[in-house]
């Protein structure tokens, strides 16, 4: 059985943050690849302020280049109308038909488990990893142990580096006309000047 992680995400732009917390979770459970999914149209966000999906998931496909653990999937980037966990697993079943999958998410997407789709049927489908972003590890605790009762999730834990930077961050830096280097990946840096992403 193939031990898969999920990166999925709006990843807008995708950072050092998100390969850190990729790269810590693949050797923590020692899986044996991460798939990063870019979101098409996020259900939670406000698309204002979110960049095109291809040039979201190109800035993804840039950021990875070079490890051959990680593999980016265009699945919501095609997917027409809002985008949905559940849809996304129910096809990564299919491709994947041997696998355990492992859904990484941060404290905040912890906390809005209960409002997803069919929440109560992703067991099925999937196990979560929550990484702590700056969180209470006893707040997190009361969330895993919630969420197994009510929703039969298995969810782990995996304590990463905390990193104190964002897409928020790097989107408000970019307006601010402020450096980036070192927060993303210098294709990431490059790709967000030449398309003039993020200018307002």
């Amino acid at each position: 059985m193939q031990l898969i992680g999920i990166m999925g995400g709006t990843f807008n732009p995708i950072h050092i943050g998100h390969l850190i917390i990729a790269n810590e979770v693949l050797h923590s459970l020692k899986l044996e690849k991460i798939l990063f999914i870019p979101t098409g149209q996020p259900p939670h966000k406000e698309m204002k302020e979110v960049a095109p999906a291809i040039d979201r998931f190109n800035m993804v496909k840039y950021s990875i280049r070079g490890n051959d653990k990680f593999e980016v999937l265009d699945l919501e980037v095609k997917r027409e109308g809002k985008t949905y966990t559940i849809d996304t697993l129910k096809e990564l079943k299919e491709l994947y038909k041997d696998a355990q999958f492992y859904f990484i998410i941060g404290f905040d997407t912890l906390r809005e488990l209960s409002t997803w789709k069919d929440i109560d049927k992703i067991y099925e489908y999937s196990s979560f990893v929550v990484v702590n972003r700056d969180s209470d590890l006893n707040e997190i605790n009361q969330f895993i142990i919630k969420y197994k009762e009510i929703y039969r999730l298995d969810i782990k834990y995996v304590n990463i580096p905390n990193i104190g930077i964002s897409s928020t961050l790097i989107r408000n830096r970019i307006r601010e006309n402020k450096t980036i280097k070192y927060m993303v990946t210098e294709y990431v840096e490059n790709y967000i000047r030449e398309n003039n992403l993020y200018r307002g």
